[in-house]
């Protein structure tokens, strides 16, 4: 098709149809509205948003036939919002979906995430750059290639589990594309369906050898290697996709539970960084993160790396919102390891309702007790004690006072019934001094 023709085309798809866009800077909003005005849009038939939620809206009340969204927006990425828009709108097959980029790590996920964006365009672009890249974009939607063709035509028997079938369909699609990642990721769909795993895990490595960062073949992979409990190979890959696609709170969880079952806990810096820059954290996110840095930092301590567990117990207490079971663990740790001023820091972050109360005090006796005198070690421990509130730990600091005073009966007493709630801690039991 000649280059006037689609232009002809371009124009009259602008002025019929919605458009959305979606960019935090007002000034990129107006400069894009005036763009596509001046391409032949109607005024009233652009919207322009700066947050996700506002987008979705939009999304849902208009049907946007194009949409044009930065990469990293309020409240989420234009990755995600496109994601979103297709599970909105399975069997739309002419919206066109442009991700609009700032540097060439964004350029090359864009180029990754095939089927999920469209086109995408560089920041800072000319007018001439962007018309053209849109032409290009939405006429390829509405007058799709052979080759895009034959992808949708294989999925339309892939997803009626007409299986051999669909092989047939997939591999004329390779044959008509120089990079076809992603008639190779169907290909290895179709395997995946009929159980063939080992061909399929070959499809997707065909996939990632013409473009390494092929979302949906990354994707396959990594559901792969789950199956199979493959958990370092599942690991890499979902390491990958993190570090290269917009977070995502779901694959944050997933991500940083491997982390720990491969021990790569240093890699908890990166999905801390990941987690800090989350617009919205739900409660099974923060304890996943929070769990995870608690274990890089237990470890950390363990490796003699004082100076990382408390910078890593630092972000814990930031990040914890206040849960006690974090809070009181870390203060555990810390005094293990004669670290007692980061312990009593942590305590000023307990959450002061009423349910905390037992760990509040048992963390607080625990955390001051290195510049406590052994009385008072005595009086107060005696007081947790019989209210109930008792750990191994604050136990132990109280034993030890009363071996220090010289009250060796009554701690002979406790230490009985101590090895009797705590069998396994009061195994290698030694009297302090």
């Amino acid at each position: 098709m000649k280059q006037a023709k689609k232009a002809e085309l371009f124009k009259e798809f602008l002025s019929n149809n919605e458009i959305l866009i979606v960019d935090k800077s007002s000034a990129s909003r107006r400069r894009l509205t005036k763009t596509l005005v001046d391409m032949g849009s109607k005024r009233n038939q652009v919207h322009s948003v700066a947050h996700y939620s506002e987008a979705i809206e939009v999304i849902k009340t208009n049907k946007p036939k194009l949409v044009l969204s930065d990469f990293s927006i309020n409240g989420g990425s234009g990755f995600d919002l496109f994601k979103e828009f297709r599970e909105l709108y399975p069997d739309e097959k002419k919206a066109t979906l442009v991700l609009v980029t700032s540097n060439i790590s964004q350029s090359a996920v864009a180029k990754a995430a095939e089927e999920d964006v469209d086109s995408f365009i560089i920041k800072p672009y000319t007018v001439k750059s962007l018309e053209k890249s849109l032409i290009n974009a939405v006429i390829n939607k509405l007058y799709p290639s052979e080759y895009m063709h034959a992808i949708e035509r294989g999925k339309e028997k892939l997803f009626a589990s007409e299986y051999e079938e669909a092989l047939v369909i997939f591999e004329e699609a390779i044959a008509l594309n120089k990079k076809p990642s992603l008639a190779h990721f169907y290909h290895g769909q179709t395997k995946y369906f009929l159980e063939s795993i080992e061909e399929a895990e070959k499809d997707y490595g065909k996939g990632l050898a013409i473009n390494n960062l092929h979302f949906k073949c990354q994707i396959g992979l990594y559901e792969i290697f789950q199956k199979e409990n493959k958990h370092k190979e599942a690991y890499e890959v979902v390491r990958n996709i993190a570090k290269y696609f917009p977070a995502n709170p779901d694959r944050l969880k997933e991500v940083v539970r491997l982390c720990m079952i491969t021990k790569n806990y240093e890699d908890m810096d990166l999905y801390y960084d990941i987690f800090v820059n989350l617009e919205e954290r739900a409660e099974d996110v923060i304890d996943y993160v929070c769990a995870g840095l608690y274990i890089y930092g237990k470890y950390s301590m363990l490796q003699n790396d004082k100076a990382k567990a408390k910078e890593v117990y630092e972000r814990v207490g930031i990040s914890c919102a206040g849960k006690a079971k974090f809070l009181k663990a870390m203060i555990i740790n810390l005094v293990e390891n004669e670290i007692y001023p980061e312990a009593q820091k942590l305590i000023n972050r307990f959450d002061s309702s009423e349910e905390n109360v037992a760990d509040y005090e048992i963390s607080s006796y625990i955390a001051y007790s290195g510049g406590t005198s052994p009385n008072d070690l005595i009086s107060v421990g005696l007081e947790l004690f019989n209210k109930g509130y008792k750990h191994p730990l604050s136990t132990k600091i109280m034993i030890d006072a009363m071996f220090k005073t010289g009250s060796s009966k009554k701690a002979d007493e406790y230490l009985d019934e101590a090895r009797h709630l705590w069998p396994d801690e009061y195994k290698s039991f030694k009297k302090a001094g």
